[in-house]
């Protein structure tokens, strides 16, 4: 059985790649044959460790001068790069990627998918779940996944979920708000809803939870909401000057939080640091995860937290809700209240044994992400999906 995944960008970082490339070597160690299939390649090797055994497959190296082989015909790149400077008609406009597309993605997009004839084709954007139904061959079995709940979503995409999605052979959602949300949606019977979580390791290694960090990871976008961290932090250091903040990662919001950061004359203690493919590592060097996201469908970041025994303050937006137990691994906040923020961030700094205790349980209640449980559920998927699909 050949499963084959299509992303944006498997060389880059971030939640979406760390999933699909913990599954993609799951599967590869049950010995399926996996394809990645990357719009884009960034980097001469992924991030993260792949098994060899994956084939990776980019449309376009977007490396600085591998582009056009040395011998391409100039009149090929007068074309191509025309082809660059036209925006997409296959992805929709609402996507968070969409002006990183273009008419030449667009033309190699539609080829790939088209000449994928059996197997299964897991994808991982609305756009792509949309494309796969349209473009790819029926004897498919086409898996999309969902990281937003509906209403999240645009209204002009949400009218292109109504009409396309129900001719998925299987839609993943995160959580189980989720999963009832699109059951809602999309009529009955039309596509077999699953609700698969985010999978990780479990380390060794365990957070000592004795240094004064704090530490949070992700792009830096209003919609991860470190605006908020950073008026919450600027409140802790007033009593503890001795602790530090540090959000690792890299975006459009950079230049805004660092104004922030010293509007707030919190540069001794808060810090912008770059991204980092080692984060559990960072991790284990800290002794609590913020997550102040407005919004976030899981959280990835929890879980790899949690899995060094790291206690996390959030926002009790929909996934964290769903992997923290308040008071118990963790601390949830009403969203958006950044006085509660603050003070559940005092909380853990005034209390060595309380981290320790929520850390000990964080590291615990985790074990039901691990592969052992997340795995199965994806090869209980494919194996309902082949036999579906054998009946049809």
């Amino acid at each position: 059985m050949k499963i084959t995944f299509l992303v944006y960008n498997i060389y880059g970082m971030g939640g979406t790649v760390r999933t699909v490339a913990n599954i993609a070597n799951f599967f590869a160690s049950k010995d399926y044959l996996v394809e990645i299939i990357s719009i884009r390649r960034t980097s001469e090797n992924p991030l993260f460790i792949l098994d060899p055994k994956i084939k990776l497959t980019p449309l376009i190296d977007a490396r600085r001068g591998m582009l056009f082989r040395a011998n391409t015909p100039g009149y090929k790149k007068f074309l191509i790069n025309l082809l660059l400077k036209i925006p997409s008609i296959l992805i929709d406009k609402n996507e968070d990627l969409y002006k990183m597309f273009n008419l030449f993605i667009d033309l190699k997009l539609r080829s790939v998918i088209k000449r994928i004839n059996k197997g299964v084709l897991i994808t991982t954007i609305p756009s792509f779940n949309i494309l796969s139904v349209k473009y790819s061959n029926k004897a498919v079995i086409k898996i999309g996944q969902e990281h937003k709940f509906f209403e999240a979503h645009p209204e002009g995409l949400q009218k292109k979920i109504k009409k396309y999605y129900g001719k998925l052979d299987g839609l993943t959602c995160l959580t189980s708000s989720d999963k009832a949300n699109y059951e809602d949606v999309l009529k009955e019977g039309q596509v077999k809803i699953y609700k698969i979580e985010n999978a990780t390791h479990i380390p060794e290694e365990t957070a000592k939870l004795d240094k004064k960090v704090i530490i949070a990871a992700g792009r830096f976008s209003y919609e991860k909401g470190y605006d908020l961290l950073i008026l919450a932090f600027s409140e802790v250091i007033k009593k503890h000057p001795d602790w530090k903040l540090k959000i690792f990662g890299t975006g459009g919001e950079e230049e805004s939080l660092r104004n922030l950061i010293f509007e707030q004359k919190a540069y001794n203690n808060i810090y912008l640091m770059p991204k980092t493919d080692k984060i559990i590592k960072e991790m284990i060097n800290s002794s609590v995860y913020a997550l102040s996201s407005r919004s976030e469908s899981f959280g990835m970041v929890l879980i790899e937290a949690m899995s060094v025994g790291v206690p996390c303050v959030s926002f009790a937006c929909t996934g964290p809700r769903e992997v923290i137990l308040d008071h118990v691994d963790g601390l949830l906040v009403e969203e958006g209240n950044i006085e509660d923020f603050t003070n559940s961030l005092l909380t853990l700094i005034e209390s060595e044994s309380l981290r320790k205790e929520m850390g000990t349980k964080a590291k615990e209640n985790v074990e039901r992400y691990t592969f052992n449980i997340v795995g199965g559920k994806w090869e209980e998927l494919i194996q309902e999906q082949v036999k579906q699909k054998q009946k049809s």
